[in-house]
């Protein structure tokens, strides 16, 4: 990843994260009539949850580094992550089960299921846009990571927080994240370089000789096979 690649990326997840701010608490203030704050405060406290995916973004590629250089297996490095999905998507639900009763367990339980819902699309184009084996990682991420980022409001300290300000939480840090996930392979994706291109043209030229040289040694065994034949009747009529 180059240093433009790097600050585009930054910046991008900052921008994304600060218009999502105002169009999601625009939005949720029309239809629950819960004012979240002014277009300032709004376009402030997306930013901060921008930022805070950008360093769960950078927090996940260093863990898929050192767990791929752990276990070396690709197949149970997959397996673990299903493990660890299945862990997160479940203390979220325990979490909900046992601090709410009734129509606001219902309500809140949709909160995992809009994780899950939403990774399982964003892991699908994933896939679409690379190869199959991008699916569980792209999942694990969009599951554990947003999770994990937006434990400050599922879980607050002092107090509850509203229901209203648990989805804005949610679906800003799942935009982001979709956003980075996404876009990641055209980040990272590296130009050829100068020193490989000529070392092409000799393969395709030896390539092409080889060629030649077989079709040169098939058309002279041709030629010369009558010849041969020639020789040998001759000398059975003496």
């Amino acid at each position: 990843m180059t240093l433009k690649k790097l600050v585009w990326w930054f910046f991008s997840t900052l921008l994304l994260g600060g218009i999502l701010g105002i169009v999601l608490g625009g939005t949720i203030s029309l239809i629950t009539d819960i004012h979240l704050g002014n277009v300032t405060k709004l376009l402030l406290t997306g930013t901060m949850f921008a930022s805070v995916a950008v360093l769960g973004f950078f927090s996940y590629l260093i863990f898929n580094w050192l767990g791929a250089g752990f276990v070396r297996n690709a197949l149970l490095f997959q397996v673990i992550q299903v493990l660890l999905i299945l862990l997160v998507l479940g203390s979220l639900t325990y979490l909900f089960v046992s601090k709410f009763v009734g129509k606001d367990l219902y309500l809140h339980l949709l909160v995992p299921l809009l994780i899950a819902v939403i990774a399982w699309i964003v892991a699908r184009v994933k896939v679409k846009w690379t190869q199959p084996t991008a699916f569980i990682p792209a999942l694990f991420f969009m599951i554990a990571a947003t999770t994990l980022e937006a434990i400050p409001s599922i879980k607050p300290k002092g107090g509850e927080v509203p229901l209203a300000h648990l989805f804005y939480t949610v679906l800003t840090l799942l935009s982001c994240n979709a956003w980075q996930i996404l876009n990641l392979h055209r980040w990272i994706k590296k130009r050829p370089s100068i020193q490989t291109v000529p070392a092409e043209t000799k393969k395709n030229e030896e390539q092409e000789k080889g060629k030649v040289e077989n079709k040169t040694e098939q058309t002279d065994k041709v030629i010369n096979s009558p010849k041969k034949k020639g020789k040998k009747k001759k000398k059975k009529k003496k």
